[in-house]
């Protein structure tokens, strides 16, 4: 079988970005896959990524929709920020071809839920960038629950999350995270990668209560050395965030998230299941543990014997481009990935935590 032609929107030619630290290291090893096709800001730029990353079989163009009518590509994997990815992957789809766009799918419901209905109509096949759906340590949860069922019927779940943004300062690089409007903050990104996780593990709340707020109003900006403050912003995405529910099977679940870093020396993620026989825990010692393969570390007890024991499971491909080669490989062989759909069932999510927070009653979103 021929190998799947892929162009990528947003590959930089030097420095970090998403496409070059997750995307690149599987799909320049795959025999599945080939990259036939960079689109950036220009061909100039898209020729530079090209010849940086040694791209023999890839071509340069200076729009989407110039890439999006090649033959050559068959799939367009969109790894611009989240302000963008309505513009950028909308000829795409016009174009019939098949695509992979980071999460949050747009800015905000109506341009995902546009994109989702446009793909439909065009009989495209749709991924998402919900890596932890691929996590081997989500999987092992859900084995240990759902197959083993060591720890009985749950009952409740409840994390505390440090969010990685929203904290006292930002980074010139991350300045627009802290808009609100851009659709992409520290509710949407980083604690929408873990309810995501939560949600694929135990299912999703049948209403959610949430209060919001900001704490940090005033943001200096610093330079990305972090050697001096450019400039002071206003903050309008919430860096505090409660949010409570029941479960389908009536669990209580709940989350605490703050801005910025854990505490010295702690995990920055602490999330418990508790069944009737037992109870899980996961720590994560970053943010995006469980979307990017980082560091996880899984005990549980069996109320019955008290006894504690690591969970272990198998992280072959840890870091970033490991969830992410596991969303291709299920792309490529026909097995499951979450898919537009899933993307905007997460954004109705996004709306209902804004709502409960605005109305101070439960939201549905189910």
């Amino acid at each position: 079988m021929a190998p799947i032609g892929v162009g990528i929107i947003g590959l930089s030619a030097a420095g970090w970005s998403w496409g070059v630290s997750a995307h690149l290291p599987y799909l320049k090893d795959s025999s599945k896959y080939k990259i036939t096709g960079i689109c950036n800001s220009t061909a100039e730029s898209s020729q530079k990524a090209v010849d940086a990353h040694a791209l023999t079989d890839a071509k340069a163009y200076g729009s989407v929709a110039a890439m999006a009518a090649s033959s050559d590509v068959d799939l367009v994997v969109c790894c611009v920020r989240v302000d963008r990815h309505y513009e950028a992957i909308k000829p795409a789809i016009e174009a019939g071809k098949d695509c992979f766009v980071e999460w949050p799918l747009a800015s905000n419901s109506e341009q995902a839920t546009e994109l989702l209905q446009l793909a439909e109509r065009k009989g495209v096949k749709t991924m998402i960038g919900l890596q932890s759906h691929m996590s081997p340590a989500i999987s092992r949860i859900k084995e240990i629950i759902e197959k083993d069922k060591s720890i009985g019927r749950i009952v409740s779940s409840n994390v505390t999350f440090a969010g990685m943004l929203g904290g006292r300062d930002t980074t010139e690089a991350i300045e627009y995270l802290n808009c609100a409007e851009i659709g992409g903050n520290m509710l949407v990104i980083p604690f929408g990668h873990l309810y995501d996780a939560i949600s694929y593990t135990l299912g999703e709340l049948q209403e959610v209560s949430s209060t919001l707020s900001i704490q940090h109003p005033d943001v200096p900006v610093k330079s990305s050395d972090g050697s001096q403050v450019l400039r002071t912003i206003k903050r309008t995405a919430a860096d505090h965030i409660t949010m409570s529910g029941l479960l389908a099977n009536g669990a209580q679940s709940s989350a605490v998230v703050t801005g910025g870093q854990p505490f010295m020396g702690e995990p920055a993620m602490l999330w418990r299941i508790e069944g009737d026989k037992g109870v899980i825990e996961v720590r994560g010692q970053e943010a995006f543990a469980l979307s990017m393969s980082l560091d996880v570390k899984i005990k549980m007890q069996l109320f019955e014997t008290g006894e504690v024991q690591e969970v272990e499971f198998t992280e072959d491909k840890p870091g970033p481009p490991g969830n992410v080669g596991r969303l291709y490989e299920a792309f490529a062989d026909g097995q499951y990935y979450p898919d537009w759909k899933w993307a905007v069932k997460r954004h109705a999510w996004v709306d209902a935590l804004y709502k409960s927070n605005e109305t101070g009653k439960r939201a549905s979103y189910v």
